[in-house]
């Protein structure tokens, strides 16, 4: 059976990695629970998209929501 890789993430609070996962197969994540990567930390988790760019982020029980803009950079 293959397996589907899903790609590391960084928690968009707290930075901490999420992943990378291996299942056989990828559910859809519309809550919390259904995510594959999570920070428990933070009770974030990450739509399971494999694409890192379609990726949603989903806080507690809130529905799924964009990631947060990046912070502007220091000099």
């Amino acid at each position: 059976m293959n397996m589907i890789t899903l790609p590391r993430l960084r928690c968009p609070n707290c930075g901490k990695n999420m992943g990378p996962v291996k299942a056989p197969e990828i559910p859809p994540a519309n809550k919390f629970e259904d995510c594959l990567r999570k920070c428990s930390r933070c009770l974030i988790g990450a739509t399971n998209a494999k694409n890192p760019a379609k990726v949603k982020y989903i806080y507690g029980d809130q529905p799924p929501q964009d990631p947060p803009p990046p912070a502007p950079s220091q000099p």
